[in-house]
């Protein structure tokens, strides 16, 4: 009886491995799904819309097609990819939030529910003042944020923006006090009424506020100068050893199997390739940033790491 059920679970075994061999084979035989979890009009919803306008002809002709689940700060939308189907037909735009919601609240997912596909963009975080502030370098603000606490206007709690500035106390020795709200544009408001002293965004975000001059970007948190803020330190030249930015990439349910994983990876390559989506990514400001799998992987596992230190010390 035990030989006949164990021949009976390996028949079952090799049943299911052809089928799924046989069902990643046709892929994809419909359109695919990017759920965006955020509301219509950030920059997840742009870029991913970009992509899908780009994506068919590298898809055999299926359609990419964007929804948006917002609610929960991403949790409603990260949820029911987690929950979805391992079949390559609901894809995650995919963000540190998938990193830090899980460290922060009650979720039914963590970050390794998720098999990272493509990271297509890296937007580095500047540190931003209103154009009439008093601080016109990053070593004049970090030398008076070691002598009084400075307000810093952060888009979210315990969003990457707001690690990015405790990860800076706690490397250079500021002192921030934290005005948290719920939109880029919100914080801009208060940047601009005067109510902050500073804030944190991503570089994309910053500079169309300092084309039209409402804001001035005193540091970026990446390797090289950035050529859109030409005079602009990066903080390692003031002395702080900091790389930190928005990622923006695509993610799908972690038992996806790998021959699908790997077909999307070709294709979405091809799509971040292509120089209609490197055009609309460069008007719109999103520097077009190309990791597959295994390095997306690795960088998320970077972030995590930093987020798994710095967020559950934090009380509301």
């Amino acid at each position: 009886m035990k030989r006949l059920l164990t021949i009976f679970v390996m028949a079952l075994a090799l049943v299911a491995m052809a089928a799924g061999a046989s069902f990643a084979a046709d892929y994809p035989s419909r359109n695919i799904k990017i759920i965006v979890p955020f509301a219509p009009g950030g920059a997840v919803d742009f870029t991913s819309r970009l992509i899908s306008e780009v994506a068919p002809q590298y898809f055999d002709g299926k359609k990419i097609i964007v929804e948006n689940m917002p609610g929960g700060g991403a949790v409603i939308g990260q949820t029911f990819v987690s929950q979805a189907k391992p079949d390559g037909y609901t894809i995650l735009a995919y963000t540190s939030s998938v990193v830090n919601n899980p460290i922060t609240k009650k979720t039914i997912y963590t970050y390794k529910s998720f098999q990272p596909v493509v990271m297509y963009c890296f937007d580095p975080e500047v540190l931003v003042v209103p154009t009439d502030s008093p601080y016109k370098t990053l070593e004049d603000f970090l030398a008076a944020a070691k002598e009084k606490e400075i307000s810093i206007a952060t888009p979210g709690f315990s969003t990457s923006h707001h690690v990015a500035a405790l990860v800076l106390e706690k490397k250079s020795g500021a002192k921030f006090s934290f005005i948290h709200n719920e939109s880029a544009a919100m914080q801009l408001q208060q940047l601009m009424g005067g109510h902050v002293e500073a804030g944190f965004m991503s570089s994309g975000e910053a500079s169309g506020y300092v084309d039209g001059g409402t804001i001035r970007v005193l540091g970026i948190m990446q390797e090289e100068p950035h050529p859109d803020f030409p005079g602009v330190s990066t903080f390692r030249e003031a002395g702080v050893d900091m790389l930190w930015g928005t990622f923006r990439g695509l993610a799908v349910p972690k038992d996806t199997p790998k021959e699908i994983v790997d077909y999307q990876a070709a294709g979405f390559k091809k799509v971040i390739e292509d120089p209609k989506f490197v055009e609309g990514m460069k008007k719109a400001g999103y520097p077009v940033v190309y990791r597959g799998p295994e390095a997306f992987e690795k960088y998320v596992d970077g972030v995590a790491e930093v987020m798994q230190e710095i967020l559950p010390t934090l009380k509301k």
